[in-house]
């Protein structure tokens, strides 16, 4: 009898331990079933079929005259949605392993583990009685040699953030994304501007292997990178689960 995809990855998750220091984070591996991994680096998409970062419109600045996004200079990074993948895959192998992953990976019931497996630190941001309106996006990232990204904390929106590592051997292990500390101890970050690596100590760094994840919760201390790509002909193939605060409510208080 073969696994069921969710849920061996729901079970997983659930039983991962977390670590708290510097912010709350974890790491697995494996986190699919080992057959259905192989299938989804047989039926990966070819770059053609991938977006520029900068043209995707997610990066860049606000232009405050005009108030529209102006493009950031080009970086070897790829981006899809998971309906591309999908499209790809149905064009090419006739096959629905993409479509399969986004039928639970989107849906509410994958949010919630994951918004359960960081409550504790999501209670001591926000307050144990506050709601949480939340949404959720996934998409392919592929990036390329000379890429890198400095020390940041990512938008003030992000809550929680999935990167799932898709390499087919361990040949890239060392290019995970890592965990750092600033030297400067009360030094915090809102998420809006990235940092010199010379600011900070290295702490550790998920080994980017086959069939692992690293998830973390998004806080003013949550300093994450990755250095640069120096080997020739990489690609680091990962998908990305992002859940974004919307909203928060708060309860009113009783009246006396």
């Amino acid at each position: 009898m073969s696994f069921d995809v969710e849920e061996f990855v729901h079970y997983q998750i659930a039983n991962a331990a977390v670590r708290t220091y510097p912010y709350p984070h974890f790491y697995i591996q494996p986190v699919f079933p080992e057959a259905y991994y192989q299938r989804l680096l047989e039926t990966m998409p070819d770059t053609e079929a991938l977006t520029p970062i900068n043209e995707f419109g997610t990066v860049g600045r606000i232009d405050k005259k005009t108030g529209e996004l102006q493009k950031s200079p080009f970086e070897p990074r790829y981006l899809a949605e998971l309906s591309v993948l999908q499209a790809e895959e149905d064009a090419s192998f006739g096959s629905g392993t993409w479509r399969s992953l986004s039928s639970w990976l989107l849906g509410d019931r994958f949010r919630d583990l994951i918004v359960g497996k960081f409550m504790a630190g999501i209670r001591a941001r926000f307050g144990a009685e506050a709601r949480l309106v939340t949404s959720v996006e996934a998409r392919f990232v592929r990036d390329m040699t000379d890429y890198s990204i400095k020390p940041h904390t990512d938008t003030p929106k992000k809550l929680v953030s999935l990167l799932f590592y898709l390499p087919p051997d361990d040949a890239l292990q060392a290019l995970g994304t890592s965990v750092y500390v600033p030297k400067d101890p009360a030094m915090r970050c809102d998420g809006r501007q990235r940092h010199p690596f010379e600011q900070f100590n290295k702490v550790m760094t998920a080994g980017f292997l086959p069939n692992s994840l690293f998830g973390f919760l998004k806080t003013d201390q949550a300093f994450h990178g990755v250095e640069v790509i120096k080997q020739p002909r990489i690609e680091r193939n990962l998908l990305l689960y992002n859940i974004y605060l919307e909203k928060v409510v708060t309860p009113a208080p009783l009246a006396a």
